[in-house]
C-alpha cells in the first residue's frame, strides 16, 4: 500500500492513503447522484391541427382547421399543437418540402425527350425555436408572402426530438 505525507499549514504531516480517499469519496458521488432531480417527464402529444389563423381579431386567436391555404399575400397559416407536460418550454424542429417556383424552359424540344418528365424542383427548410405552452398548446404561424409559389407542401413538427404532427397541404 502507497502512503503519501503531506504537510498541513499547521506544520503538521498527515499520512493519506490514496485508496482509502477513494473509497470514501465514492459514497459521496453516489449520494449526489440518488439524490439529483429526477430527469423531465415526456412531453405528451395529445391533438394537432393545421390551418389558417384570422387576424382581423388580434385580442383573440381565430383558427380555422383546414389542408388549403389561400395564395393571398398576407394569409397567416400554420399548426396547433396540444401537449401534456410540466416543461415550461418546449424544443420545436419544423421540417417542411417547398416547391421552387417554375422557371421557364429555353431547352429546345427533342421528341426522344418529350415521354420523360423532370419532378420539379424541390427544397427543404428547417426551423428550430423553443415555444412556451400556453394553456397546454403549442402553436406554429406564418403569413403567405409576395413571391411564395404555389403547390403541394408537407411539414413535420418535432416536439423534444419526437414527431409530434405531419401536415400536407396546399397552397393555391
Amino acid at each position: 500500500m502507497r502512503l503519501l505525507l503531506r504537510l498541513r499549514r499547521g506544520g503538521r504531516l498527515r499520512l493519506i492513503n490514496r485508496r482509502l480517499k477513494a473509497l470514501c469519496l465514492i459514497p459521496a458521488f453516489a449520494a449526489g447522484i440518488c439524490f439529483s432531480a429526477p430527469p423531465p417527464a415526456p412531453v405528451e402529444i395529445v391533438a394537432s391541427q393545421f390551418g389558417l389563423f384570422d387576424a382581423t381579431t388580434p385580442d383573440e386567436l381565430s383558427f380555422e382547421p383546414t389542408n388549403v391555404v389561400p395564395r393571398v399575400e398576407g394569409q397567416r397559416y400554420g399548426w396547433v399543437i396540444e401537449v401534456k407536460t410540466n416543461k415550461r418550454n418546449l424544443s420545436v424542429r419544423e421540417e417542411y418540402l417547398i416547391p421552387l417556383a417554375a422557371k421557364p424552359s429555353a431547352e429546345p424540344k427533342d421528341e426522344f425527350l418529350e415521354g420523360f418528365k423532370t419532378p420539379p424542383q424541390r427544397r427543404n427548410q428547417v426551423s428550430q425555436r423553443q415555444l412556451v405552452p400556453v394553456d397546454g398548446k403549442i402553436y406554429g404561424e406564418w403569413s403567405v408572402g409576395k413571391n411564395e409559389p404555389a403547390g403541394h407542401r408537407h411539414l413535420q413538427v418535432f416536439v423534444e426530438g419526437q414527431l409530434a404532427a405531419s401536415f400536407e397541404y396546399d397552397v393555391r
